[in-house]
């Protein structure tokens, strides 16, 4: 399968994370520490010492819930499918018979070709959010009331929340499209925002953060400038501009593309005053730090998102 045995382009986008008042990602089972509340935060050990953290699966299944409901609202089921239909669903559609790899991204919606199907592995990974310095939790008290007598059903119980801090995740997403680039981009638009909870109650007052961009690298390991102009190393084959981005569908054969449903014009131009440089490994590279820089490069991929969420 072409686009993940071989390596066109990556994209490696570094966030920090803090809470916007009180959050709990809760551990799976009570420990053995009888002084914890009954409701503990995830911990474990990082740097020399036990401490909470953000685990990467929570915080990639809050991306994809948003992306699935931005991609929703503008395209329906074509865009996003319902992962926990039992008949609709890509991976429902994609077990009935054999397929192979071109087909099987090719006949999945647009967000299971980013995050993926029990067919179709994923091209976006997160990493834990470890904190970066010291981190503050204090305990809660709480009660569930009875729906129908108005009276305390269970409790009362107390459960652990962060409340202070700062976490440091990194996105990881390779051969992407400059479209799934722009619509991970909105997302991380809302992120920023606060318009995305965290974790546990979040009806319930939990859950808010706060998110800055930290870093944004964009690669292309395989690829070489030559003037102006990128090309595949080892071949003279280009395949964009020092000013663009540029997505898979630009390296791919116009046989590949067919068969993936990629575009050749799957590229965005890039900010002026903004290009690559090859780093200490001779790989081309864009590497960008201040935040207005990467929401620049992030708002001109936002455009083929909208192409493809066009009726």
């Amino acid at each position: 399968m072409p686009v993940h045995k071989r390596l066109y382009n990556e994209a490696i986008i570094r966030l920090i994370i803090s809470p916007d008042g009180p959050i709990l990602i809760k551990a799976g089972e009570k420990g053995a520490d009888p002084t914890l509340p009954d409701m503990e935060f995830v911990r474990t050990y990082h740097d020399g010492r036990w401490t909470v953290y953000l685990p990467g699966s929570s915080l990639k299944g809050v991306l994809r819930a948003h992306c699935e409901r931005i991609a929703r609202t503008v395209g329906g089921e074509q865009l996003a499918c319902d992962p926990l239909d039992p008949r609709k669903s890509c991976s429902a559609k994609l077990k009935q018979k054999a397929q192979n790899g071109a087909e099987a991204y090719r006949q999945s919606c647009f967000i299971c070709q980013l995050f993926g199907n029990t067919s179709l592995a994923s091209h976006l990974r997160l990493t834990d959010g470890y904190p970066l310095g010291e981190v503050k939790t204090e305990e809660r008290n709480g009660v569930a009331i009875d729906r129908v007598f108005g009276s305390v059903a269970v409790g009362p119980f107390n459960y652990e929340v962060c409340t202070e801090g700062e976490f440091q995740i990194t996105i990881h997403v390779k051969n992407f499209t400059i479209a799934q680039l722009g619509l991970l981009a909105l997302v991380l638009r809302d992120l920023e925002a606060g318009r995305i909870g965290v974790g546990f109650a979040k009806s319930r007052g939990l859950g808010r953060v706060k998110a800055k961009l930290d870093s944004l690298v964009v690669r292309y390991p395989t690829s070489q400038r030559q003037g102006n102009a990128i090309s595949l190393i080892g071949t003279k084959r280009e395949v964009g501009q020092n000013d663009q981005i540029l997505g898979i569908g630009c390296f791919l054969s116009d046989e590949e593309r067919q068969d993936y449903g990629c575009t050749v014009s799957d590229w965005a131009p890039l900010p002026q005053g903004i290009g690559y440089e090859e780093n200490e490994w001779g790989e081309l590279e864009l590497a960008l730090d201040a935040p207005e820089a990467i929401k620049a490069v992030f708002r001109n991929c936002v455009s083929q998102w909208r192409e493809v969420a066009k009726p």
